[in-house]
């Protein structure tokens, strides 16, 4: 009788450690989700992984009506991971702030066949095989260095400054026989603030000039005037200034 009370005892006992574990589990479990979160729509319901201030950082899992398996940041998908849709669709590649963005590869089957499409992602869309430079300096003589900035996305515009010595030259002084040619938009502008208003995307863009070498600013009875050349592509929409420097 005692030794099947005890029996029974120590049963009841393993019985409830069990259920301890179980429910232990399942609150750590539970825990551990609502402490790390994931912030984009349709793998946000459960995670497994990295944690950094309650959100997804680092490796891990995100489930939800589709699934991710790779590198995350503040929450969302960043760096290198694979993303499941319910429906079957497959991107894996490279990703920023939860878009898809850099060199990757999308699969989509259809009447079981797969169609793949390999290239560069910018904001989660597709711009092709190769990534397509904002401009490209084509060709110069006698320059010795030119600098392309965007200034904003409006109005869209290409404008020139020419630089000596540190110093922005003047429209007529020393800048020579001065010739500005663009594949689009209207020549405008005055002094040191001038170029094309009005243009389209991608804009190609000649210069042509003459000026006074260094001797010649220097007062040599040597003077000489030099020939400057520039030839240029902007393929990326905005406001952009174009400095010269000779």
């Amino acid at each position: 009788m005692v030794s099947d009370f005890v029996k029974n005892k120590e049963m009841r006992q393993t019985a409830l450690l069990f259920c301890f574990i179980i429910i232990a589990s399942g609150f750590s479990t539970a825990y551990s989700q609502n402490i790390c979160k994931v912030l984009k729509p349709g793998i946000d319901s459960t995670y497994t992984g990295s944690c950094k201030q309650g959100l997804a950082d680092g490796s891990g899992v995100a489930t939800g009506i589709d699934q991710y398996t790779g590198e995350f940041k503040k929450g969302l998908p960043n760096g290198k991971g694979t993303y499941l849709w319910k429906t079957g669709e497959k991107y894996e590649g490279e990703w920023k702030k939860g878009l898809r963005e850099g060199i990757g590869t999308y699969t989509i089957t259809h009447d079981g066949r797969d169609s793949v499409v390999k290239g560069i992602w910018e904001g989660d869309k597709y711009i092709g095989e190769e990534s397509i430079p904002p401009y490209i300096i084509q060709y110069r003589s006698g320059i010795s260095r030119v600098t392309c900035v965007m200034t904003g996305d409006q109005p869209l515009r290409v404008y020139y400054k020419f630089t000596r010595g540190g110093g922005t030259s003047e429209y007529t002084s020393p800048i020579n026989d001065l010739l500005l040619q663009g594949s689009s938009g209207n020549e405008s502008g005055s002094s040191n603030n001038f170029g094309f208003d009005n243009v389209t995307f991608p804009f190609e863009g000649k210069v042509k000039f003459t000026a006074p070498s260094a001797l010649s600013m220097q007062g040599s009875p040597e003077a000489l005037s030099l020939s400057y050349e520039l030839n240029f592509v902007i393929n990326q929409p905005g406001a952009w200034m174009v400095t010269i420097f000779y």
